[in-house]
């Protein structure tokens, strides 16, 4: 095993694009007022976080640690295919959601996000398996 992928950096490294695109997907179905997340977070006191005061910077901060996570992963596999997926769905998710709404745009952005991170993990698999031992 490499000593990259040992240790807290090594985590980091390998799953910072899942963390902010998760998050992404949090902060967007909020804002697109998903019913079932909506009526989880305010049964379970939550429901404060339904205000865009709170989800624009949230999804910012989100998408820039997916995008991160992106970069990381071009530099470990050197393919910049997910990290271009992955800009490009950004700048949709949130010119969609917040400065044209249109809900089935904003839902391709969640899904190129989510596209971009499962390359950048088959990415990172096929450059680890081609490795030689």
């Amino acid at each position: 095993m490499k000593k990259e992928n040992v240790g807290p950096n090594g985590f980091w490294k390998r799953h910072l694009d899942k963390i902010g695109v998760g998050g992404s997907l949090f902060a967007a179905l909020c804002c697109l007022g998903f019913p079932a997340l909506v009526s989880i977070l305010s049964a379970i006191g939550l429901g404060f976080l339904i205000n865009d005061d709170i989800l624009r910077p949230l999804m910012i901060v989100f998408l820039l640690v997916a995008i991160l996570g992106l970069v990381l992963g071009m530099h470990h596999h050197g393919n910049p295919c997910a990290l271009i997926v992955g800009i490009l769905s950004a700048v949709t998710l949130y010119a969609f959601i917040y400065v044209s709404f249109n809900e089935v745009m904003a839902g391709l952005g969640i899904a190129g996000l989510v596209i971009a991170s499962l390359l950048n993990v088959f990415l990172r698999q096929r450059q680890l398996k081609s490795q030689p031992k």
